[in-house]
């Protein structure tokens, strides 16, 4: 049995991609025979004191922009108190002071500091710029999400490749067994900034709203990121007030329901690190129009639409591909739901922890 210590921080945090993915890993490790140490700034959302092998350490940090410095000052301390044997980081840095006989795991999702750093909150640029770095340098094991943020771990940090190990996301939906009739309308999910091509997806669904007879609307959901102005501007611009709606934030909830009943997702993003609304899609059944590059092909597979999301014509000609031949959408439901299969929490939790358990063997 080893001591285990968890940067816990995005399980303090309503709503964030990197807490769900935390949670869903975390929990199904938590079964194994060692005792985890979870650490955060401040309160955990998910109580995790009642189980026997857990320790849950917490301030009451509620400035969100101290949570590094503290994470960088005190989990090292606390990992010293608890004498533990690994420290795993989902999220992309490592406390730098960190004793040397503690293996180290750290989980990346992306490289957005490199790839679009104007996407960016000048603290969180800053942050990422100083910490992930150091941290991928430091770790014993780094897991990545997707193959295509691997390789941009490798390019940027090639004296590390061979530490970097690939293990796949997953869907948090429930997988259908069986897909639905097709869908009346195009769906985008995804936080509104301007590396999700929103602003040419709109002019390549203006361009199909004039080729094709009967067009589809389109709902666009996702939390208020800086690029919603510019969107809403956009829709008016191109006078698509009474076919484009904004939905705004979906619960969990809403989503099954609001993919199943989509003609097709669409994400023709210029950059992602892996991609889940992808897999999200493909559990209920939903076919994906999505870029032709990087993590969004390799996630999507043969069983999506793939196009140049440089190229405002392919985009449209693949949205009148999508609502006029119903044979072809038929092919790509039931492909998505194969490849839905291929993807599994238990079997990316089961990864996770021999990458961990690897560090604890290499180190004795």
């Amino acid at each position: 049995m080893a001591k285990i210590a968890v940067d816990a921080r995005p399980l303090s945090i309503p709503t964030t991609g990197i807490g769900r993915y935390t949670l869903a890993v975390l929990e199904r490790m938590l079964s194994s025979e060692h005792h985890w140490y979870l650490y955060s700034h401040q309160p955990l959302l998910v109580d995790f004191e009642s189980l026997p092998n857990v320790t849950v350490r917490s301030a009451n940090i509620q400035k969100g922009s101290l949570s590094t410095f503290f994470a960088q000052m005190v989990f090292p301390l606390w990992a010293w108190k608890d004498d533990v044997d690994l420290f795993w980081s989902p999220r992309h840095h490592l406390p730098l002071c960190l004793g040397r006989s503690i293996s180290k795991v750290l989980t990346i999702h992306d490289l957005v500091w490199q790839r679009f750093p104007k996407t960016m909150s000048r603290l969180g640029l800053q942050l990422e710029r100083l910490l992930m770095p150091q941290g991928v340098k430091l770790a014993d094991s780094v897991i990545a999400v997707s193959e295509a943020t691997a390789n941009e771990l490798r390019q940027s940090f090639p004296s590390c490749a061979e530490k970097i190990v690939t293990i796949y996301e997953a869907p948090f939906l429930e997988v259908s067994e069986v897909p639905g009739p097709p869908g009346e309308y195009f769906l985008f999910v995804g936080t509104i900034e301007p590396r999700k091509n929103l602003k040419r997806l709109l002019e390549a669904y203006s361009l199909y709203r004039e080729r094709v007879t009967d067009p589809l609307p389109l709902k666009i959901c996702g939390g208020k990121g800086w690029g919603m102005p510019e969107l809403k501007g956009k829709v008016q611009e191109l006078d698509l007030e009474e076919s484009v709606e904004i939905l705004g934030y979906i619960t969990d909830d809403q989503l099954p329901k609001l993919y199943r009943e989509a003609r097709a997702l669409l994400i023709p993003s210029l950059y992602e690190g892996f991609g889940l609304p992808i897999v999200e899609a493909y559990s209920q059944g939903t076919p994906v129009l999505t870029a032709n590059r990087g993590a969004m092909a390799e996630v999507a597979g043969d069983a999506a639409v793939t196009v140049n999301p440089d190229s405002t014509a392919e985009i449209a000609h693949a949205l009148a591909v999508l609502t006029q031949d119903l044979e072809r959408v038929s092919e790509l439901q039931f492909s998505a739901l194969r490849r839905a299969g291929e993807f599994s929490w238990d079997k990316a939790a089961a990864e996770t922890l021999s990458v961990i358990e690897s560090a604890l063997n290499r180190a004795r």
